[in-house]
């Protein structure tokens, strides 16, 4: 009787095993194209600036996921976002990730601007505030640090302003108690944590670098007031730890915001482009169509 039993459940562990694999597939590789693109868009930084070789985040997006340009060509992205592409297209082969440079952002040097404009176009986000005669300023919070307006200015008024990158501190020793050891899993400061975090869980999952699944077990809730240290018997510092990574994770949050700021702004950008030159196009179209009523009243 129990040979009866083998080939269907030899034929559910073979379905389950497809499902799997379908699921992780399904993440890896969207089903159209279009998902892929704003997976990929999702990633790239959004400061638009065209080093790319591409008009914007969304066209080089546009680019990889139809497979004519390779993954390694954003700077801005650095390392980071040349391995979550590469995880995301499957890539095996290696390649090398562009050098990211320091954040920056431009600054006018308003006693020399003339008030031309030229530098408003060229700006993907509209950072730049200004009229014809008149000084022009740059919205610090909103620049991406593109350079794009840097070579459109006539008097070179327009200068770079690198920003050095927040430092986190990580891997603090615990003073005190003894050398640390590996955790051994007893649970004990499960039961001490006062927002009733699971303690464990969350150390595993830092240690292994799973950010995603710490956060969304908890991890920003921590008060990180060391009572989960005074209970291990390994002598982990917990607290240190959970707040290293916490810093680390309320930075990704931040630099996705960021990214989101910028996207929502370039695109109202291009919608005020596109709205420009139909305006313009309507205006030359009425100026043909009453040049062309003139001539036939004096024929």
């Amino acid at each position: 009787m129990s040979g009866v039993w083998v080939a269907p459940a030899l034929l559910a562990g073979l379905l389950l095993t497809f499902a799997l694999a379908r699921q992780v597939l399904q993440q890896r590789f969207p089903l159209d194209q279009q998902s892929l693109v704003e997976a990929i868009d999702a990633l790239l930084p959004q400061t638009q600036c065209a080093q790319c070789n591409f008009p914007g985040c969304r066209p080089y997006a546009e680019a990889i996921a139809g497979g004519s340009a390779p993954i390694n060509l954003c700077p801005p992205g650095g390392e980071h976002t040349h391995h979550q592409l590469k995880a995301l297209m499957g890539e095996t082969h290696a390649t090398v990730a562009p050098l990211k440079p320091a954040a920056a952002t431009v600054r006018i040097d308003e006693a020399r601007c003339i008030g031309c404009t030229l530098c408003l176009p060229p700006c993907p986000v509209d950072a730049i505030v200004g009229a014809q005669g008149l000084m022009h300023t740059v919205l610090q919070d909103h620049c991406t640090g593109c350079e794009l307006c840097i070579p459109a200015c006539p008097v070179d008024c327009i200068e770079l302003l690198t920003h050095p990158e927040p430092l986190l501190v990580t891997n603090i020793p615990k003073p005190g108690n003894g050398p640390v050891r590996g955790c051994i899993q007893c649970g004990q400061c499960d039961g001490v944590c006062p927002v009733n975090l699971p303690v464990s869980d969350l150390f595993q999952q830092v240690h292994t670098g799973q950010t995603t699944q710490a956060a969304q077990s908890g991890l920003l809730n921590c008060v990180e007031c060391g009572l989960c240290d005074r209970v291990c018997p390994s002598n982990i510092p917990l607290a240190d730890i959970f707040g290293a990574e916490i810093q680390t994770v309320q930075a990704d949050l931040a630099a996705d915001a960021e990214r989101q700021k910028f996207k929502i702004r370039h695109e109202v950008h291009q919608q005020r482009v596109q709205h420009r030159s139909a305006g313009a196009a309507e205006k030359r179209a009425a100026r043909l169509q009453a040049n062309r009523s003139g001539k036939r009243r004096w024929d």
